[in-house]
């Protein structure tokens, strides 16, 4: 039995996935978060963003998990929190993106900038989409 577990362990670290990896930058706060692939986009929920913001990134695969896989897309919401409910700011789609090994921090959505309507906030951020070890 000894002899199974370190076989076990080189099959699943031979995978390797796919993770979207964003910086955010809100009020001198930096915010680290990273996504990893769905088959159904409505089961993704935001995350929070400092106190005024609300991210949803969407990897869609159609296999998550399995390394020979492509990303079929990335759509990446920006939303504003009202006092009533969240506000769509901006939405960007990136259609069959390819991960890369080492890729530069702002490598699929370049640097980002963005205003609330009311206070002019800015949020900043910066995504790449990476081939990632288990």
């Amino acid at each position: 039995m000894c002899g199974l577990v370190p076989l076990w362990l080189g099959m699943v670290s031979a995978q390797a996935g796919t993770e979207l990896q964003c910086t955010f930058e809100v009020n001198s706060e930096t915010h680290y978060r990273a996504f990893g692939p769905a088959t159904d986009p409505y089961t993704v929920a935001a995350v929070p963003v400092g106190n005024r913001f609300r991210v949803k990134a969407i990897v869609l695969s159609a296999a998550p998990g399995s390394a020979d896989t492509p990303i079929e897309s990335v759509n990446m919401y920006v939303y504003y929190n009202t006092r009533r409910q969240p506000m769509v700011m901006q939405h960007l789609q990136f259609l069959q993106p390819v991960p890369l090994r080492s890729p530069l921090p702002d490598s699929l959505t370049g640097r980002v900038s963005l205003y609330s309507p009311l206070l002019g906030k800015e949020l900043q951020y910066r995504c790449a989409l990476a081939e990632v070890s288990p």
